[in-house]
């Protein structure tokens, strides 16, 4: 009962600890640009070292500021390719795909769209 008991205490204050660490986090955060950093690069960072969550959070928050960024687009699809999120992968897919059809990098998210979800049709090989 007693290892039942500390265990319990033990689980609570690692969920404590993480839920502080989190929301200490978000309050002090900062966007990239404010710190003078490109959010694209920073991101890219945070992919090489397979933090996607905190790629996706800048990536996302960059976006919010310029709807229109491509290259956070892309690196944003590369995020969610890494994480596995196939219908945030495919949403977004589909909103760049006017942007970048005739460009190599379609290809890439082509193989990437039917590794994650390979009954999309937005995703089918051309013959």
């Amino acid at each position: 009962m007693e290892i039942l008991t500390a265990m319990t205490a033990s689980f609570g204050l690692m969920a404590g600890y993480y839920g502080l660490r989190s929301a200490w986090r978000k309050a002090t955060y900062k966007k990239p640009r404010a710190r003078g950093i490109d959010p694209v690069g920073e991101a890219e960072v945070f992919l090489a070292y397979g933090r996607n969550r905190d790629a996706v959070r800048v990536l996302k928050d960059a976006l919010r500021d310029e709807p229109d960024n491509l290259a956070a687009k892309v690196a944003l699809l590369r995020a969610y390719s890494s994480s596995s999120d196939s219908k945030a992968y495919c949403s977004l897919a589909r909103d760049v795909q006017h942007q970048v059809k005739d460009q190599p990098v379609w290809h890439t998210i082509q193989e990437n769209g039917r590794r994650l979800a390979p009954q999309d049709p937005l995703f089918a090989a051309k013959a």
